[in-house]
């Protein structure tokens, strides 16, 4: 009995998982396992998000911001936002952004943005408030047609942005030039984020 538990201790017993593109059987699709070309022959579909949840850092004095996305790196746009003043908002006219408040009374509260509202004007303490980060939640309803571009399989679909202060926008070292970010979205999801 002792030799034949040390036999099979020391054997790698095949098992099967399920995958999205079927099972795997020892390393192997269930056709190739079979004999077969490994190809499935259910339909497996895959849901993906269609909203992106963007990280735009900011920090120190910078509250607000303006985003871009492109899908030909710039030469025109099809996504467009300023969270300060009444240009807010131009392209997404229900795009979601969320901050947090080092001076709020639950500094760890998720605050959504009101529309055409500097994110500035609703810190407890605008001069001493620093917003470390903010969350943007694109919506669907964009000035050009959502479905054409924003997907998370769009790999020429880039997105930048630059912080503003309430006064001006981020320059370079010598202020000739505004000092644009990359960003990308942290998660892809099916409905956007609503704490």
């Amino acid at each position: 009995m002792k030799r034949v538990l040390r036999v099979m201790a020391g054997m790698v017993l095949a098992c099967a998982v399920p995958c999205l593109g079927g099972w795997i059987l020892d390393g192997q699709s269930a056709g190739q396992a079979a004999g077969g070309s490994g190809e499935s022959t259910g339909s497996v579909v895959a849901v993906e998000g269609t909203f992106p949840v963007l990280r735009l850092e900011l920090g120190g004095q910078w509250t607000d911001f303006e985003l871009k996305a492109s899908t030909n790196n710039f030469a025109s746009l099809v996504y467009y936002i300023k969270s300060s003043g009444t240009n807010a908002y131009e392209d997404d006219t229900n795009v979601w952004i969320y901050f947090t408040d080092d001076y709020a009374g639950d500094v760890r509260r998720w605050v959504k943005s009101a529309p055409g509202t500097g994110i500035w004007s609703q810190l407890v303490e605008p001069t001493n408030s620093v917003v470390g980060a903010v969350i943007v939640c694109p919506s669907h309803e964009c000035a050009v047609n959502w479905e054409g571009w924003m997907s998370p399989t769009n790999e020429r679909l880039v997105w930048s942005y630059v912080r503003y202060d309430g006064i001006d926008l981020e320059r370079n070292a010598s202020g000739t030039k505004t000092r644009w970010s990359a960003a990308v979205p942290v998660e892809w999801r099916k409905q956007r984020i609503a704490p």
